[in-house]
């Protein structure tokens, strides 16, 4: 036997019929402060037949969600389950020719197989390697997830799999969201379930933003952690574990991941951290690609935004367009608005660059609201140009802004929802209020501690309404 069937056969020591007992990833799970179920764990489907993808940031917990699924299998007695990470692999066909392998080794391999192909997309020309396997017969019968951390691969169609997924899904996850936070870090028990934005303007959703109000303390202090400490596991089990923020070594480590991704691609880390850096200074305004190229240290605008496109396929960057109220749709040519995908992200330029700028406290709520409402209301895997199903933001000729404006998920034929984030000065909010109702029907407007439900135009307290959002973790794939 050479060294890759022993490689194999130690790595699925469910072939034999022991368990996972000594899988690194779950005991570092379980000797874990934290546990967390992220929504992809119970929504993605292993149905014989079907392909699914599973994406979102590195160090967000994907490979774990793949054990746990596993785990599952095997605790209800499945034992031909193929499990394998080609972040290695250099050509598409090691694909079928690892999985034929795994099945020749199975001491009974005939039947249905449930196949977890970890970071595949790391191979170059992944696709061809799953159709192979596919149109060979080799798996049309299994029940396939594919797992990366990236979607640069989108660009070059190499989702287009046709006929070759079942009903197969694409599913997203990302770090923690904020009412996960609460629950995971704060132990938080939540008696309503979570709504989708909209539902906040119902008799459903005054019901249960009040009884959030009444648990306003704890949510605006976990609101206020969350903000520096953001939703990746370690980061979130280093403040578990010292009650203090994100270590050093951890946020080096997330930087350490983004820059290989971004290295991967041709492309310089330090320009990529410097767009970092300029995002925290301009957050909740627009962002153009010369303002981003000069802070840079390039010429081109085009280069700044090739740049912008890889860091959010990469999961780091959430890019938002301006809403056309007239052609109801997102306009490319208006200047755009960036925010970080996730709270941790707005220290990771301190850390690494002398003299960083602070981000403004008002930005940080505005990002960490964005964050949410990518999480619950964009139907689309990621956001880096003006397509269906993304969020967006609006802005009038007399340069009235609302900060959101986003799709209703529970009526999606009923228009936009407009969200503006204001503090609690009354003239503020006032001005929100004229705003919404001037343009829109009805819409939301988040406070930092003012409650004042209407079925119309309803005021909650930001960490009110985050608490209480749904997430949604499968996405559509458009390419615009």
């Amino acid at each position: 036997m050479d060294n890759f069937e022993t490689l194999l056969t130690e790595a699925h020591p469910w072939w034999r019929g022991d368990g996972m007992a000594q899988d690194p990833h779950l005991r570092r799970f379980e000797r874990s402060p934290i546990h967390w179920n992220p929504p992809a764990l119970t929504a993605i489907p292993l149905r014989l037949g079907d392909t699914h993808t599973l994406r979102g940031p590195r160090q967000a917990g994907k490979t774990t969600t793949v054990k746990r699924l596993i785990k599952g299998l095997i605790d209800r007695g499945e034992t031909r389950i193929f499990y394998h990470s080609f972040d290695l692999a250099a050509e598409p066909n090691v694909i079928p020719e690892a999985i034929r392998l795994a099945k020749q080794l199975h001491p009974a391999p005939q039947g249905p197989w449930y196949l977890f192909l970890d970071e595949v997309t790391s191979v170059p020309d992944w696709q061809l390697g799953v159709k192979v396997a596919w149109d060979s017969g080799l798996t049309s019968d299994d029940s396939i997830v594919l797992t990366a951390s990236s979607a640069h691969d989108l660009k070059r169609g190499a989702e287009r799999l046709p006929g070759r997924r079942g009903k197969g899904g694409d599913y997203l996850q990302l770090p923690m969201s904020f009412r996960d936070f609460c629950t995971v870090a704060a132990g938080i028990v939540f008696d309503d379930d979570a709504l989708a934005a909209e539902e906040f303007l119902t008799s459903q959703g005054e019901k249960a933003a009040t009884r959030l109000v009444s648990h306003s303390r704890v949510l605006t202090a976990a609101f206020d952690r969350y903000q520096s400490v953001g939703g990746f596991p370690a980061a979130v089990a280093d403040h578990v574990a010292s009650a203090e923020a994100v270590s050093a070594e951890t946020l080096q480590a997330f930087w350490d991941a983004l820059a290989g991704d971004v290295s991967k691609s041709g492309r310089n880390p330090a320009a990529a951290l410097k767009l970092l850096d300029a995002v925290g200074s301009s957050l909740g305004s627009t962002l153009s690609w010369q303002s981003a190229a000069r802070a840079m240290g390039f010429e081109s605008p085009t280069t700044a935004r090739e740049y912008a496109e890889l860091l959010s396929e990469s999961f780091a960057l959430l890019a938002l367009y301006y809403w056309d109220l007239n052609g109801q749709s997102l306009e490319p040519n208006k200047q755009r608005k960036f925010y970080w995908l996730d709270p941790v992200f707005a220290r990771i330029p301190g850390l690494m660059i002398p003299g960083a700028r602070t981000p403004p406290a008002d930005g940080l709520v505005e990002n960490t609201v964005a964050i949410g409402l990518f999480r619950s209301a964009a139907q689309t895997l990621i956001q880096a140009n003006a397509i269906p199903g993304a969020i967006g933001y609006w802005r009038s000729s007399n340069d009235r802004e609302i900060d959101f404006v986003i799709p209703r998920i529970t009526a999606p034929d009923a228009g936009r929802l407009p969200i503006e984030v204001k503090g609690d000065n009354s003239t503020g909010l006032a001005g929100a209020r004229q705003s919404i109702r001037q343009r829109f029907s009805n819409g939301l407007i988040l406070s930092r501690s003012i409650f004042n439900w209407r079925a119309d135009i309803a005021t909650l307290p930001v960490a009110i309404f985050l608490a209480g959002l749904r997430e949604q973790p499968k996405r559509a794939i458009t390419l615009g």
